[in-house]
């Protein structure tokens, strides 16, 4: 009996430290959590400013002036075509098809929509708040259900029944 003793008191101090190590591993946790989200703000902070300080310094330089392109000498004159007649012309024009124009599909008007604004924090908090200390609403009273049959008055369905 001793020995059941002795070994339910190590078991419940045991029992006792595992939880303390398990608050402080939470805990530890916790502070990670907190510190991560802290440095990833930082970061994200950061980033952003490093974008606007190089978008402004894109505004502010001056590009400088592109040098003139000359063009190139030609040292090939370009070789002389051949002349078609006038006649061979025309039938070329006359054996081309017309073309037909296409038909441009009509685009739909769009429906003009609101623009769809965010809530700030403070306009949310005022209307839960405001929400919190209204009265609760007023319910139609719910209706009676007769436990008995009794025959309510002007009922010619259950006055037939019942005869």
């Amino acid at each position: 009996m001793k020995r059941l003793k002795v070994a339910a008191a190590k078991a419940a101090a045991r029992a006792a430290a595992a939880k303390i190590q398990l608050r402080a591993a939470k805990a530890q946790l916790k502070q990670a959590r907190k510190l991560f989200k802290l440095e990833k703000r930082a970061a994200k902070l950061a980033r952003r400013k490093v974008d606007t300080a190089a978008a402004a310094a894109a505004a502010r330089v001056p590009r400088p002036a592109e040098a003139l392109k000359l063009k190139r000498a030609i040292r090939n004159p370009p070789t002389v075509k051949s002349v078609r007649t006038v006649g061979e012309r025309q039938t070329k024009v006359e054996k081309a098809a017309p073309k037909k124009p296409k038909a441009r599909i009509a685009t739909k008007p769009r429906a003009p929509s609101a623009p769809e604004t965010m809530r700030s924090a403070a306009e949310v908090a005022k209307s839960v708040i405001d929400r919190l200390h209204a009265p609760p609403p007023i319910l139609p009273p719910s209706p009676i259900i007769p436990t008995d049959a009794t025959v309510i008055p002007g009922d010619s369905a259950a006055a037939a029944a019942k005869s």
